[in-house]
């Protein structure tokens, strides 16, 4: 007399033991259809002993919610142990790949017949006849074949087609923590430190929580800037109401993805949240999802026509007050966390960050500091850069800045206005809801070698930042559409990183729109008017930087905060970039006047560079302190370079140092502008 197995407890490893024993009690149905004179009959008799008797012991709680979910009949729960019998045991793998016509390891159709036809399956009719189209019509059109939780493969009858799972169900019925395609859940932990989401109240979020609750078949559409985010937010709500939400990351979401990750969801009993860029089917790749779903993509994802409720949501940026409990939460040992990260951040970012942080603090063997946070933030994008962008870590400070005080005041408010920020915005609730509002965009316009990039340096590095430099040469495609791809990776780039972003020659990009008179100046002006609206949207601090200003199309100017001209130095500005650009350990020959340099050539800041340092090697080829005649010599190449008349040497002063005696190819000489 066999022993009723007690009950085993809750979880896990219990839902895999039940399951097991419930695929071995159907091997020996099997068994018995197949008949004792059968050679695998003795073997699943076997197994069938192995997994003891049905009264008493309720089935796994993931096979329980799929059948629940989808109102599955018993012979239809049947069917998915079915499917799955040959991962379950490399035996009954090997017996069906006997029975299978093709030599597959799956169940046949016709093997699931047999079962109907002998009674082994709960519900069939008596009659055969009637048992075989029963079960055909089960496999056509019932709802684990609708739903995608079961397939048939193959092109020969009927009969001889295999029964397929969905890809991932027999782990999620295992109660495994897998998902189909690899993709990746986010720790519910970093849900649980997400301090809140939207409004509960408002109308659109309350009718998704009662979808959700009701367990109705229905799409909530999360509209936002950062889908991210918006995912974790809205988990972060959801998961108050008492339901499990689970965050998943889907690059890419088509119908087979949708259907297989709802069906593991439902296995977990989890709420699916999923975040994605690229939607192929639009909404309607989760038309076949039998449960609630959320959806989180970016504003301009084309969601299309569905076939079940689509409810849309916009989820607006984290308020000041969600970013600070968000921030005590992440990083609770320090107080400054929330004002030393930028406040364009999202939630999964910053989780991500503190993560990263409190990991390099921990091997460091130290408390978290402010600028762990800022590493942690800067690392994943250091090796990132976007097609046609180049990240610079700025060095240059004020000191060597050189422009006249009120060009330096506009740069230093510019920087005030990212430190400020939580002040102006936040607590006293300036240009509440405008897209962009956290952006600061300046026009540098002026003479090449005027300090326009030197300038930029300087505000990154003043702001804590890096500096991304945008190449036009790689920047600018001829492919339709490519341009503003390329672009708009820039400036996610920027905000995600939180970096300087620097349009070097921008009057090529940012030029006025033109008359239409051909399909190439349609696009040019398309890119335009992309460009307007990404830079006006823009939530970090943008630098446009041109020679040609009166090429500047007005529409970008009456978006720019600051305009700042770089005109070419006045004599006491070339003198103190002599200075600035001799550095201290330089050896001076008796004889070298700066001032009197400044005086006689009239060079931009860049020139004065190249002459200082021109001057300095051929000093140390002859062996000698930087002389006179090696400064005249250097200036005299930068003008030759420039294709500008030279204004002579300078007087001789008696220092007993023999000229430096080169030939210099000078280009035809125009007049000095």
């Amino acid at each position: 007399m066999s022993e009723t197995p007690r009950s085993a407890p809750a979880g896990p490893g219990a839902d895999s033991a039940r399951l097991h024993r419930g695929v071995l009690r159907l091997a020996g149905r099997i068994g018995a259809a197949l008949g004792e004179q059968h050679p695998a009959h003795g073997f699943l008799t076997a197994l069938a002993a192995r997994g003891g008797p049905v009264a008493g012991e309720p089935q796994s709680r993931p096979l329980d919610r799929i059948a629940r979910g989808l109102r599955l009949a018993a012979a239809e729960s049947d069917l998915l142990l079915l499917a799955g019998l040959g991962e379950e045991h490399e035996g009954l793998s090997s017996v069906l790949r006997d029975l299978h016509p093709g030599r597959v390891p799956a169940p046949t159709t016709g093997l699931a017949s047999l079962l109907a036809e002998t009674g082994a399956l709960p519900g069939a009719p008596g009659d055969p006849v009637a048992a075989r189209l029963w079960l055909r019509g089960l496999l056509s059109g019932g709802p684990l074949v609708t739903c995608g939780a079961l397939g048939l493969r193959g092109d020969g009858p009927f009969w001889e087609r295999s029964l397929i799972l969905a890809d991932g169900l027999w782990d999620a019925l295992h109660a495994a923590p897998l998902w189909p395609g690899g993709l990746r859940r986010t720790d519910p932990a970093a849900i649980r430190a997400v301090p809140g989401g939207p409004c509960a109240d408002e109308p659109a979020v309350a009718a998704v929580l009662s979808a959700v609750r009701r367990g109705v078949p229905a799409t909530a559409a999360l509209r936002s800037a950062d889908p991210a985010d918006a995912a974790l937010r809205f988990a972060a709500l959801l998961a108050t109401t008492g339901r499990e939400p689970a965050v998943l990351d889907v690059p890419t979401l088509d119908r087979r993805t949708a259907r297989a990750s709802a069906l593991t969801a439902m296995a977990h009993g989890v709420t699916p949240v999923f975040v994605t860029g690229e939607l192929p089917d639009g909404a309607g790749a989760l038309d076949d999802v039998p449960a609630p779903a959320v959806l989180a993509s970016p504003r301009g994802v084309v969601l299309g026509s569905t076939g079940r409720p689509l409810l849309t949501v916009d989820v607006p940026p984290a308020s000041p007050e969600d970013r600070r409990e968000l921030w005590r939460r992440l990083a609770p040992g320090l107080p400054g966390a929330a004002r030393a990260m930028p406040a364009a951040l999202g939630t999964a970012a910053a989780g991500e960050t503190a993560r990263n942080a409190a990991v390099g603090a921990r091997l460091r063997g130290a408390p978290l500091r402010a600028a762990d946070l800022r590493s942690a933030l800067d690392a994943p994008e250091a090796d990132r850069a976007p097609h046609g962008v180049a990240r610079l870590r700025p060095m240059a400070g004020w000191d060597g800045l050189v422009l006249p005080p009120d060009r330096i005041a506009q740069l230093r408010e510019a920087v005030a206005r990212i430190r400020r920020q939580r002040v102006v915005l936040d607590h006293w609730g300036f240009l509440p809801g405008r897209p962009g509002r956290r952006g600061v965009r300046l026009l540098f316009s002026g003479p090449p070698g005027t300090g326009k990039t030197l300038a930029a340096e300087v505000l990154a590095r003043e702001a804590g930042r890096d500096l991304l430099v945008v190449d036009l040469s790689r920047t600018v495609s001829k492919w339709i559409g490519e341009t503003e791809k390329n672009l708009g990776e820039a400036f996610d780039a920027a905000e995600r990183g939180d970096a300087v972003l620097l349009f070097d020659e921008a009057d090529a990009l940012f030029g006025r729109r033109t008359e239409v008179s051909d399909a190439r100046d349609r696009y040019a002006n398309l890119e335009t008017s992309y460009l307007l609206s990404r830079l006006a949207s823009f939530d970090g601090l943008a630098v446009l930087a041109t020679n040609l200003r009166q090429n500047i199309d007005q529409a970008f100017v009456r978006r720019l905060e600051f305009i700042v001209p770089f005109d070419p130095p006045e004599q006491p500005e070339r003198t103190l970039l002599w200075r600035h650009h001799l550095p201290p350990g330089a050896p001076l020959g008796p004889g070298v006047d700066l001032e009197q340099l400044a005086a006689l050539y009239p060079l931009t800041g860049a020139l004065i560079r190249n002459a200082a340092v021109a001057a300095a090697y051929l000093a140390a080829e002859q062996g000698t302190p930087i002389g006179p005649a090696h400064f005249a010599l250097a200036v005299r190449r930068e003008y030759a370079k420039a294709g500008r008349a030279y204004p002579g040497d300078p007087p001789v002063a008696a220092t007993g140092q023999e000229p430096v005696r080169h030939t210099v190819h000078v280009a035809k000489e125009s007049p000095c502008p």
